[in-house]
């Protein structure tokens, strides 16, 4: 596939299509169906034909079949991890950087999310599938990429017990909420 002027083809993704899988749409999570969107021929600005838009299982496949399964995942293991940071106002320059290297077009990311919170409603994510951890890139900055967080924990609020010590990072280890 060669770009031409005014393509709204991602760069990252001018590569030979990996050996065939057996993915189904299934199998991919909402983040993962995003970034294959990404990656696919999908027109910016697409918008949704119908309640079921055979046009975006076809765009999720060709997204796979270019960044491959692993990638797919990877990719949106970071984004999630990067909507993590976002939503709580805790993003650095660097991973804003990382993600903008990533994902250069802003309105490119946006709509492949939201048609691919579309297909949920009717392609139901497998409960394998639902297991997609947040990933951040580079050192998490409420630990400094540590692991662990110092702080007063509350144990009984009634008779106001507490312990101090550390515990878990909230934003970087699994136990965070996403």
């Amino acid at each position: 596939m060669v770009p031409t002027k005014g393509s709204s083809i991602m760069p990252a993704t001018l590569v030979a299509p990996h050996a065939p899988t057996t993915v189904l749409v299934e199998d991919l999570e909402a983040m993962e169906r995003a970034v294959a969107l990404y990656a696919s021929d999908m027109p910016t600005g697409y918008r949704l034909q119908g309640s079921e838009d055979s046009n975006l299982v076809g765009w999720i496949m060709q997204g796979v079949a270019r960044l491959g399964r692993e990638e797919i995942r990877q990719r949106a293991s970071r984004l999630r991890g990067h909507r993590k940071l976002w939503l709580r106002g805790m993003t650095t320059a660097e991973i804003d950087r990382r993600h903008k290297v990533r994902f250069p077009s802003k309105r490119r990311l946006g709509i492949a999310e939201s048609m691919a919170s579309t297909t949920v409603f009717w392609i139901s994510v497998a409960p394998a599938a639902r297991v997609l951890p947040a990933v951040i890139d580079g050192p998490c900055p409420k630990c400094d990429g540590a692991g662990k967080v110092w702080g007063n924990w509350v144990i009984d609020d009634a008779s106001g017990w507490y312990e101090e010590g550390y515990a878990s990072c909230w934003v970087c280890q699994d136990g965070g909420a996403a």
